[in-house]
């Protein structure tokens, strides 16, 4: 959607919801105590928990029924929530910020999934970075975050894409992944659930794939912890200023839906199956391999800022062209 598309529509919505001068953001439909509430979400553990989440009864008092559909790409998102038809999203960091720096208003509430990069190889070795050198590697979606993660490795390695080794991007990570399970990859960066599938895929084709933990090898290469803040929870900002209470009670469902869904991995595995195609063996295999911790948005903006600061670097149009401010991060606690 274009700026001028999003101005249109800001204006458009404005005008219907003229008796709403309150709000200081754009006014949409569906803010009245008791209505519904639109939610959206990726498939993956960032659906589990909004999933999960959306069944606390407590948010009934302040929503009525929640409807959770899945998104397929950050373009449709972003029409979503630009044109008001979802007021709640999860979504990974990267696009949260690219959001709010083009203008949508939305802020983030949470950080909720703090790594789920990995590597696959069919062979050793494979105890670090420097392994990948002479290999030639399949990567999904050419400067997006797990692009960019690899890249950033490597420069700190002073390692060179097209010297030292050779990658191939795909558009899709089921194109990334057949590549490699056809043997025409040596390498595959992969996040969660797709790496949990890849490996069993492999498993079934007789293959013992090898694995790298990206957050490890970020951990060892840069003196930080080895957690990413990876994705979490963002909504339209009219809805928190006409429900600052029920957003509130959402925060917390968000947070005892990521400490359920660490405590009952099978269970979650198969809510994950009811809201995906993915099978719950496989999403029950990603919970084990992410990093899931609940911060809210201020405690978690340092290290945001240094993990999108760092790929920013390589891509300033990863999160639309530079940090977000203050107003990016949300405090429920005013």
């Amino acid at each position: 959607m274009t700026a001028s598309m999003i101005d249109l529509e800001r204006r458009r919505l404005l005008k219907l919801a003229a008796g709403l001068a309150t709000l200081a953001a754009l006014p949409v439909s569906g803010l009245a105590a008791g209505s519904s509430l639109r939610a959206a979400t990726p498939y993956g553990l960032p659906q589990v928990i909004l999933a999960r989440a959306l069944q606390h009864e407590g948010l009934t008092e302040w929503f009525g029924d929640q409807e959770l559909r899945a998104w397929r790409d950050p373009d449709q998102l972003r029409a979503w929530v630009a044109g008001g038809e979802v007021q709640l999203t999860a979504t990974p960091t990267n696009v949260a910020a690219n959001l709010y720096n083009r203008g949508v208003e939305v802020g983030l509430l949470n950080v909720n999934v703090w790594g789920t990069l990995g590597v696959l190889a069919e062979r050793g070795p494979l105890v670090g970075i420097e392994d990948l050198a002479g290999r030639h590697i399949g990567v999904p979606w050419r400067g997006d975050m797990p692009d960019l993660v690899l890249r950033y490795l490597l420069g700190r390695l002073g390692m060179e894409v097209g010297k030292d080794l050779r990658i191939t991007y795909h558009a899709s990570p089921f194109e990334t992944v057949q590549m490699f399970l056809a043997r025409r990859l040596d390498v595959v960066v992969l996040p969660e659930p797709m790496r949990s599938s890849t490996r069993l895929q492999a498993e079934g084709l007789g293959l013992a794939p090898l694995e790298l933990d990206l957050q490890e090898e970020w951990a060892r290469l840069t003196g930080e912890p080895a957690a990413l803040p990876q994705a979490g929870v963002i909504c339209r900002r009219e809805l928190l200023e006409a429900h600052p209470e029920g957003v509130r009670a959402l925060q917390a469902a968000v947070s005892e839906a990521v400490a359920w869904t660490l405590a009952n991995p099978a269970e979650a595995g198969r809510l994950g199956a009811a809201h995906s195609p993915l099978s719950a063996e496989v999403v029950e295999a990603a919970v084990r391999r992410t990093r899931l911790e609940m911060r809210d948005a201020p405690a978690a903006r340092p290290d945001l800022e240094r993990f999108l600061g760092a790929l920013a670097k390589l891509s300033p149009g990863f999160i639309g062209g530079g940090l977000p401010d203050a107003g990016f991060y949300l405090d429920l606690s005013s």
